[in-house]
């Protein structure tokens, strides 16, 4: 039976892979595969690239505050967020920066670094994966396609929970296949272990892409006997012991004190919490934080620019693996599906719904892809997959280009017109060395890396000159002596705290204004400078720092003659006297 002439493959150019014999080391150094090792190259490089780069929005400075706090207060049990308890999120990243602070010291590369390792760790599971059940040059498209997503390169700038969560459930899978396979002691301790890690990052809902990837893969080859063998019930024990550390920490510091106050409730279980609230309440939007918003189709089309330049293919191939289950034509593995497809629904139907949601699906969705871009390859052609690609691509990077050209920021010339350069020579040299699919492809990678060289040299920087919060901070380290304290008058961003090298003070303005005491810096914005203003109250203006409030970059800010419309301002000001001689 002939599968859709669009995609261009038939029946024989799908039929299982045989295992590759050559080792990686060998396939990747061998001359015909050079551009192939130059994109993987790239692709790490840039993926490392944006470590230095400061925090432009909340969440990385509210995370790095609490570990900080941790490593301060030599208190790792709870969640301290401004002197106030803090239930939104499980302990295991925050132990994990608290130690690299403990290491490094509390500054943005220690807290990034963690993070950015965990992704490294899923790439290298993506390969093992996909490596056991393809061949080697499909184990590297799968590393390649994962090491080029859109939103992934972005998650190793802006580090959140998702490169911890995508390390971790690789890394359980990997070893839960293994087990699979062939009992052993190490494999079932490292999985559970890897899984249980995994649950105490975002939560029980991990135990979902885990459980289908292995429990679809046995259905589909109809081996109901090994889903009730003794070693998964091992595992499901092990996880839970594993898993005690939050328990025990969410026990200590909410349930045996229900008198606290969180999100303006008492008698609040951390237990409960974690079990049930964290992740599960946010899916029905009944949890302490809800969202208005909900589209059923919201990732379906997110994902054409988080998982860019790649989502039209994983469509394809989605599209192709699941007529071949319907057809009952075998496949190798089913792990990479049926990890995705349902965790994929879930968040689709979910009432709580955030970009960076699907990023811990990347690593499956890599596979998925890279078992259709081996068969293009191997057969170089297929009229999908050159229509896309070259449509795709370059729109990409006319898309970034443009955008460098319009924001109109002056570029870290050194670093991003060497490395546009080695970009561009990578680009002609792929496209000259090897076969046209083979080319298209790694021209797609690269297109990937190039924009984000814009991004992390150009748009990043730019961006960061119009967050007061990180503005702020440069300045009052610099010029401000050390002996004065410093006072936020409003709710300013965390990383202003963060970047500030010493204590900082939240007190209203009006409190500021009682004190008589001259020792002090006020940080202030535009509604709080019109009322001091408007009462004459005197003060002295040290600083004064453009501020874009927004972590969504518009088309207004983009364009020079128009941002002044989107910034307000923060200022920097001293209160001796207010009043005067009043």
């Amino acid at each position: 039976m002939v599968i859709s002439p669009i995609f261009g493959l038939n029946k024989n150019s799908i039929l299982l892979v045989q295992i590759n014999t050559v080792s990686g080391y060998q396939y990747i150094t061998s001359a015909k595969n050079r551009p192939f090792l130059v994109a993987l190259i790239l692709g790490i490089i840039i993926n490392i690239a944006g470590i230095t780069t400061d925090f432009f929005t909340n969440d990385p400075a509210l995370y790095g505050l609490i570990a900080r706090n941790m490593v301060q207060s030599h208190n790792y049990i709870d969640l301290v967020y401004r002197g106030k308890d803090w239930l939104d999120k499980p302990h295991f990243p925050f132990w994990v920066v608290a130690l690299s602070f403990k290491l490094f010291g509390a500054n943005t590369i220690a807290y990034k670094l963690p993070g950015v390792l965990f992704y490294f760790i899923s790439v290298r599971y993506t390969y093992l994966l996909a490596k056991k059940f393809y061949s080697v040059e499909t184990a590297f498209i799968a590393a390649l396609i994962l090491l080029t997503a859109q939103h992934a390169i972005m998650s190793n700038t802006d580090v959140r929970a998702e490169p911890y969560i995508m390390g971790l459930l690789m890394g359980g899978v990997y070893y839960f296949v293994c087990l699979k396979e062939k009992f052993s002691i190490w494999q079932l301790i490292i999985g559970s272990l890897f899984t249980a890690c995994a649950v105490m990052t975002k939560g029980i809902y991990l135990l979902i892409p885990v459980g289908f990837a292995i429990i679809g893969d046995y259905i589909f080859k109809r081996d109901f006997k090994g889903l009730f063998q003794w070693r998964w019930l091992l595992v499901m024990v092990l996880v839970a012991i594993f898993t005690l550390p939050e328990i025990y920490t969410l026990y200590v510091q909410f349930d045996l004190h229900p008198e606290k106050v969180v999100f303006g409730h008492t008698h609040v279980s951390g237990i409960r919490w974690f079990l049930w609230d964290s992740q599960f309440g946010r899916f029905n939007n009944t949890g302490y934080i809800s969202r208005p918003e909900h589209d059923y189709f919201f990732f379906l089309h997110t994902l054409l620019w988080a998982f860019a330049p790649w989502a039209f293919l994983l469509y394809a191939a989605i599209f192709l693996n699941i007529r071949k289950i319907f057809q009952r034509i075998a496949q190798p593995e089913y792990i990479a599906l049926c990890g995705a497809l349902p965790m994929l629904v879930i968040f689709s139907i979910s009432q709580f719904q955030l970009p960076f949601y699907t990023n811990i699906l990347f690593p499956f969705f890599a596979m998925i892809t890279a078992t259709f871009v081996a068969n293009v390859v191997k057969d170089n052609r297929n009229l999908y997959f050159k229509i896309v690609q070259f449509a795709v691509s370059p729109l990409f990077i006319i898309l970034a280009l443009g955008v460098a050209f319009v924001f109109n920021y002056p570029l870290n010339h050194n670093y991003f017109l060497f490395f546009n350069g080695v970009v561009w020579a990578a680009v002609w040299y792929c496209l000259r060395s090897t076969t046209i699919t083979k080319g298209l492809f790694l021209f797609s990678g690269l297109s990937a890396i190039l924009v984000n060289t814009v991004l992390i040299c150009n748009v990043y920087p730019g961006l960061l000159q119009y967050r007061g919060e990180v503005q702020a901070p440069k300045y009052i380290n610099q010029y401000i002596p050390s002996s004065k304290r410093v006072i936020a008058a409003f709710d300013v961003p965390d990383s202003f705290e963060f970047y500030t090298k010493r204590p900082v003070e939240f007190m209203k303005l009006d409190s500021v204004m009682a004190e008589r005491t001259k020792n002090k810096v006020v940080l202030i914005e535009d509604t709080l400078m019109k009322h001091i203003q408007k009462e004459h109250i005197q003060y002295v203006l040290l600083q004064k720092f453009d501020n874009f409030p927004q972590e969504v970059i518009n088309r207004q800010f983009l364009n020079e003659d128009e941002r002044y419309k989107t910034l307000n301002h923060y200022y920097l000001i001293q209160i001796d006297n207010p009043y005067g001689n009043r």
